[in-house]
Parts: C-alpha cells; structure tokens; sequence
C-alpha cells in the first residue's frame, strides 16, 4: 500500500507557487512538511471558521486557524494525544509555524478548542464543503457504502455477552390478560427511515460506546468495544458522507439516512453494498429514487442466493474501494489507538481522518492530474 507522500509526491507542483516553498522556512523542509502544507490547501478552501469578536476585556483570545490546522497536522502526522501535539509543536519549528503559532498554548487551550470544534461540528462542514465545490455537478458513476470497527478505550454501554447471546426476549403466548393493554405494533426502523429525514433517523440510533461483533467473509466472528465508521465514498475514494455510531448498530440501520445524506449532496447512479445491506426496504428506497441498488445477497435461513450478472459483478467490484478507504484512514490518519473519549470527540477525532483522506484523493485525483496536464 502507498503511503500518503508517495501519492502526492513533491508539493511545489501542488501548491501552485512561483518560489521554493524551501526559501520562506528557516529549516529544512521534509516532505512529510510539504505534504501537510498540499493537504491544508485543499481543506482550507472550503474551512468554515468563525470569527470571534474581542470585546476588548481580558486577554485576546488565540485564532482558531492555527488549531484548526493542529487538528489536521494530529491526523496526518498520526500523533496519539494532545500532549504529544503540543510536544511536537515545541520541538518541531517548521510544523509550528506551518500551523500558525507563535507561542504554544497551553493543553486546557487545546483541549477546549477542540472541545468546541466537536461540539459544532466542524470536521462535518469542512468535508461538506470540500465536496461541494470538487464533486457538485459531476455524475458520480458508483457510491460504495460499508463500515469499519472503531475500538476505544472507555467504559461501554453494554456487556460483552448480551452481544454474544443475541437474546430475543421471549414473549408469553396467547392473549394479553385483562389487566394488560395490548401493545400496539411499531413500524420496523427500516420502514419508518423511508419517511424521515436522516437526521431524525441517525438520532434514532445508538451513539454511546458499547460492544458490536462482525462476521467476516470467512465466518468468523470478531468482536470490540467502541464505535462504528460508517462511510459512502465515490469510485476516486473521495469520502461524501460519515457517519459515527454504537458498535451493537446494525449496518443495514444507517444505510437510509446515509442515502439521503449523499444525494443531496452529489447525484450519483449506483449504490453498492455487501451482505449486510440487503433488505427489501433498501433497495425500494434506492430504486425508487431512480438509482440501482446492487446489494450482495444474504443468506437467511439457506434461501436461494440472488446472482449478479456478468456486467453488475464487474460493477459491484468497484465496491472494494471503500474497503481501501478505510484501510487508508486506519493506516495514514487514525493511528494504533484512539485515547479520546465520548462520541463527540471520538466523532472529531474520526471525521479529522476522514478529512483529510478526502483531501488527499482530490489531489490525487482532480488536482494533481490537472497540475500535470498544464506544465505538461
């Protein structure tokens, strides 16, 4: 696999400057340097910072630009925690004033920074901007859509064996007794998400840390405690829409609400998804907006599978792209752990990642090809 500075390669070509971007940094610049400097041109096009208006009474507050930028340098230098950030901003001179700072706040300055941009979901409009302006207009052939387990270290929600057991419930036959109302049937998730908005669906859904268990393509069952990323990206790998749940949240549960997120964002004619994905309430929804839904059949209970023909299994090929994207972001952005707690800012701290996943496949796939074509 790649890394992120094999596929940007040098960033004088990226950045679109007449000088050496060498000649305005004291010390030498390394190329992991120059290739936080060509992701941060692309995020920033689009970052919906807000100003603070200084009322003139104690300290002038810092500018939210520079940790804004300390964000995006923790995903794509991979440092672990705050701590570590702030360490490496003291050491590091380049990657300082890279981000803007002429002193280095204090932890509890970063910490109720980032606290605020979790809150208002920054990351979110960020990744929605930069969607808008290089993917708005374009007919998106495929969206790939999948999750991937996120494991944290808090306490979760639920025990291990409630996810291990899988327990039903039973429930008494027969008829309620006099003293009991009867209870009046709900409509099944699926059905209700079809008439909702997606933001009411996705509240629906479990946020909290707990266990979740996936079976994998050889029947083998893993299981972790912490989240799910769930992702729909384009045929380049661009991440469109993420969203962050309880592990225990079914895939097929957030499938809807991530559809109607995407086509208000791009139009695109093809939803692909695995096994997991495949309900009868799925695919209506898709289809009846005038897409196709190519869903991997799902044995239950040894049903006959459905089969794809030879031109929808090269299509539905084309779904290993999301796979590759979330191997890209536990790989290049995530790092090994992720110490953070709560859902708000495991959701930052994901959403940077998938940030700047995003901006490295516009590169590497709109601008650079572009940047080529015209010194070519």
């Amino acid at each position: 696999m790649k890394s992120v500075l094999d596929i940007l390669g040098g960033a004088q070509l990226l950045l679109g400057l007449s000088f050496d971007v060498q000649d305005v940094f004291e010390e030498y610049l390394s190329e992991e340097h120059r290739g936080f400097l060509s992701i941060l041109r692309v995020i920033e096009e689009d970052q919906p910072l807000y100003s603070r208006l200084y009322r003139g009474r104690g300290r002038t507050p810092y500018n939210d630009v520079p940790f804004f930028r300390a964000a995006v340098g923790k995903a794509v230098l991979q440092i672990a925690t705050t701590e570590k950030l702030i360490s490496r901003l003291r050491s590091d001179a380049n990657f300082r004033r890279i981000c803007g700072f002429t002193v280095v706040p204090s932890r509890a300055s970063f910490s109720r920074r980032f606290s605020l941009f979790a809150e208002t979901a920054l990351m979110d409009r960020t990744l929605n901007g930069m969607v808008d302006r290089y993917l708005k207009g374009r007919l998106i052939g495929h969206i790939s859509r999948d999750s991937t387990a996120i494991e944290a270290r808090e306490k979760p929600e639920n025990k291990k064996r409630e996810v291990e057991e899988q327990p039903g419930g039973k429930k008494r036959r027969g008829r309620p007794r006099k003293s009991e109302s009867k209870a009046q049937k709900k409509a099944k998730r699926l059905a209700r998400q079809a008439r909702q908005k997606a933001s009411e669906s996705i509240s629906e859904l479990n946020m909290k840390c707990c266990w979740g268990c996936k079976r994998n393509s050889q029947g083998n069952v893993s299981f972790w405690k912490g989240y799910k990323l769930h992702l729909d990206v384009t045929d380049m790998g661009i991440p469109v829409t993420a969203v962050v749940t309880g592990a225990n949240v079914h895939d097929s549960q957030v499938a809807i609400p991530m559809e109607k997120l995407t086509e208000r964002r791009i139009e695109h004619l093809y939803s692909l998804m695995d096994s997991a994905y495949d309900a009868k309430e799925i695919r209506s929804y898709i289809e009846g907006k005038g897409r196709v839904a190519l869903i991997d059949a799902n044995r239950r209970g040894g049903a006959d599978l459905r089969s794809f023909d030879p031109t929808e299994k090269r299509r539905f090929n084309i779904r290993t792209t999301v796979e590759r994207a979330n191997a890209h972001l536990k790989d290049w952005f995530f790092g090994p752990r992720i110490y953070v707690r709560g859902v708000c800012k495991v959701k930052f701290h994901l959403m940077s990642g998938v940030v700047c996943l995003a901006a490295v496949k516009i590169l590497q796939y709109l601008i650079l090809p572009e940047a080529e074509a015209l010194t070519a």
